[in-house]
């Protein structure tokens, strides 16, 4: 049996259909918009250590790279984040969900859109200065998440912005120590308020035996017992 004869001419057209076909979806897929952090793990610390470099000019050069890499990734992610704050401003509380529907269509997952608003709006409240501005974009993109974070302690924000803390393992090293000692602080109360009034009643029972050998010991007891409510008083309101 024969075989129909090949159109050259129609499988030219065809090829070149299916070349354009596969154009346009490379193209969509370069165009969409995605955020590189989402593919890192967050809890990963690099065990990289400059100090440990000898030749001083590399050293300087690879933390000059860091820096300049950490600012061009951080201009995008604020620029992000300033456009997500201004739509979320506007459409977030519409209640066909347009906003959300709108996130999965540009591949941002509703976790990614919240942490770019809160580190925008973080950069603007904060870093009022150009110099304020600038260290907050040369630092680490997982650091500047974590201090922007709504329930970021204000003593980390306030280390940050003194530059006490450059990285996010100095930033959850102090996390950490905050919340030991947020941890002991009932135990450090109790031992002190033991303490005040194992000394109250030493203190009075010495009062108590000297009052009949000194007519001013009544006045000194009366002066006691007020020192020590104004004492308490001022314990109770540090808790």
């Amino acid at each position: 049996m024969a075989k129909n004869p090949i159109n050259v001419l129609e499988k030219l057209k065809k090829d070149s259909f299916k070349k354009k076909e596969i154009e346009t979806q490379i193209i969509e897929k370069e165009y969409k918009v995605t955020f590189i952090e989402e593919n890192i793990p967050q809890t990963l610390e690099s065990n990289f250590n400059y100090d440990l470099i000898n030749d001083i000019t590399m050293r300087k050069d690879l933390l000059s790279y860091e820096i300049a890499l950490n600012k061009a990734k951080s201009t995008y992610h604020s620029t992000a984040g300033e456009i997500l704050y201004t739509a979320n401003l506007k459409y977030a509380k519409n209640k066909n969900g347009i906003f959300t529907q709108w996130l999965n269509y540009l591949n941002i997952n509703k976790k990614t859109a919240e942490r770019l608003i809160n580190r925008f709006k973080f950069l603007k409240e904060y870093c009022v200065t150009e110099d304020l501005k600038e260290y907050f974009e040369s630092l680490p993109l997982s650091l500047t998440y974590e201090v922007s974070s709504p329930n970021a302690d204000k003593i980390l924000i306030e280390a940050l912005l003194n530059k006490k803390i450059t990285t996010r393992k100095e930033f959850l090293q102090l996390k950490n120590s905050i919340k030991d000692i947020s941890n002991k602080k009932p135990l450090i109360e109790s031992k002190i308020f033991n303490h005040f009034q194992k000394l109250n009643n030493e203190i009075s029972i010495y009062c108590q035996k000297s009052l009949n050998n000194n007519p001013n010991t009544k006045d000194t007891i009366e002066k006691i017992q007020n020192l020590n409510n104004e004492i308490l008083s001022l314990l109770n309101s540090l808790k």
